[in-house]
Parts: C-alpha cells; sequence; structure tokens
C-alpha cells in the first residue's frame, strides 16, 4: 500500500482516542500534515492534491481512501444528521484495532516514525481547534485555497 494512503490511519493512529470528528476536520488535517510536515522525499504520486474548494482544500481522492479503509474494515464511521431539511451530516472516524495492527505492519520502521511523529504533531497543534477556527488559520495560511469558499 502506498504512503498516501496510510496519512489518514496515521492521523487516527496518533490521535489517543483514534477517532476524528467530521470530514471537514480530517480533509484539512491531512492537509496541513502534507504542506508543513517533514514529509520530505515522498514522491508526489504518495500525496493528495489538493484544489480549493467549497471550504478550502478539498481532495476527493482522501474520501476515496477513506471509503476503501472503512470497506476493507480498518476505519469505522458513522453519521449523525444535525439537520435533516438542509441534509447536514457530521461523520465521525474511528480507527479499528485491525487498522491499527494493519497500520504498524505495513510501514516500514523510518517511515513508520516520521509519518507518526508528524501525525502526532498536527494533532497536538490543531486537533483541538474549533472547525471555524482551524478553517480560518488554513485560509490565512494558504489563501490560495480559499479562493472558492462559500465561506468568504
Amino acid at each position: 500500500m502506498n504512503t498516501r494512503k496510510m496519512l489518514p490511519l496515521a492521523l487516527l493512529y496518533a490521535d489517543e482516542e483514534h477517532q476524528i470528528d467530521g470530514r471537514t476536520r480530517f480533509q484539512k488535517l491531512i492537509f496541513l500534515m502534507q504542506m508543513e510536515g517533514n514529509l520530505n522525499g515522498l514522491d508526489p504520486t504518495d500525496t493528495y492534491r489538493f484544489e480549493p474548494y467549497d471550504y478550502g482544500p478539498f481532495s476527493s481522492t482522501l474520501y476515496d481512501d477513506l471509503d476503501s479503509h472503512i470497506e476493507r474494515g480498518l476505519i469505522e464511521d458513522s453519521k449523525e444528521e444535525l439537520d435533516e431539511e438542509d441534509d447536514i451530516v457530521k461523520y465521525e472516524y474511528q480507527l479499528e484495532s485491525d487498522g491499527q495492527e494493519f497500520f504498524e505492519e505495513q510501514v516500514s520502521e523510518n517511515e513508520f516514525e516520521r509519518i507518526v511523529q508528524e501525525a502526532e504533531r498536527i494533532i497536538k497543534e490543531y486537533g483541538d481547534i474549533p472547525l471555524p477556527e482551524l478553517i480560518d488559520l488554513v485560509y490565512s495560511k494558504y489563501p490560495d485555497y480559499a479562493e472558492n469558499s462559500v465561506l468568504r
């Protein structure tokens, strides 16, 4: 499995509860991990390609990879309907024990340490920031990704 597909598992692995609340938060944390992380040397095909979208940087491939991990039983997702009328749903992603084992087995010792360290740093620095503030922070640091935002 390529390194790119390991990044969502690493992010969940790094969180104490092995959980990330919200699709938008997941997108922003992976984006920050790639932009600010010490992941030098990764082949460009091993990273997510983000584009400006409704809430800043977005990668459809990240959703594809999450769906693939869910189908394989590595990640569990749950959905909470917040507003039925406006079709607003909140997603939660939880690393399953099989996902934790798989992650530990698949990533080489050197890559494992580097990726986990970056994921832990991102979680520590940005994990508890309320989503609106996280989005604002990403917009201020990376304004090119805010150009299609529905929030501006």
